[in-house]
């Protein structure tokens, strides 16, 4: 996994429903799902706030949308299905795909508590099951005519990572620095040392063993 990325996460504004839109109704919409949707950005806003799916874009560093990120449960609690969506095709080759995908797997596994993440591209897509065949992703199995294009039935391809097997790869991404997390300790244990906490009942109920003491 890389140590630098070139693209990074953020969050859907306003003006980006409006490009989110422009790509699922282009080419970019059929090598993602295998469909192709004719839809507004008002449609793809109002399919956001309907659907358990949940966006992110993919921009370059400087800020400049090219793609978008998606995920949703599936199956037993932690458990989530994702997607990539690279949307200009001058810039599909380009690692931006599999760079995202990386981040938004460690978003899932760092901050979700995710278990499985799963995967399914069609066999279409030759980037995309470059990706899956890349080693990470433990290969599951092959649906049969999965998707419709180019007036034919393919078959896709579909794997997951575990959090385990994540973990193993890496270790969890630090948010908070490990020096911040002991200090943070140290200042709350001299503290609690200093001014020992009392426990106290909840509203109501009867006095604790201690609380009738101190009365």
């Amino acid at each position: 996994m890389p140590d630098k990325y070139s693209v990074t996460l953020a969050p859907v504004t306003g003006d980006d429903y409006a490009l989110l839109a422009q790509w699922v109704s282009a080419n970019a919409g059929f090598y993602a799902s295998g469909t192709k949707h004719q839809v507004s950005a008002d449609e793809f806003r109002e399919f956001l706030d309907r659907a358990d799916d949940k966006y992110l874009m993919v921009c370059t560093t400087d800020g400049e949308p090219v793609g978008a990120v998606s995920w949703k449960p599936a199956g037993a609690p932690g458990n989530y299905a994702v997607g990539t969506m690279i949307g200009d095709p001058d810039m599909w080759g380009a690692g931006f795909g599999a760079e995202a995908t990386i981040l938004l797997v460690g978003i899932l596994f760092d901050s979700m508590n995710a278990h499985r993440v799963e995967f399914t591209c069609g066999l279409y897509n030759r980037r995309s099951v470059e990706s899956l065949c890349s080693g990470m992703i433990t290969i599951e199995g092959v649906l049969r005519d999965y998707y419709f294009l180019d007036g034919a039935y393919h078959h896709a391809l579909t794997g997951s990572i575990l959090r385990a097997e994540y973990y193993a790869r890496r270790a969890p991404a630090e948010i908070v620095p490990a020096q911040d997390k002991e200090a943070a300790w140290e200042i709350a244990a001299d503290f609690l040392e200093k001014n020992p906490v009392v426990l106290r009942s909840s509203p109501g109920a009867a006095p604790t063993a201690t609380e009738r003491k101190r009365t």
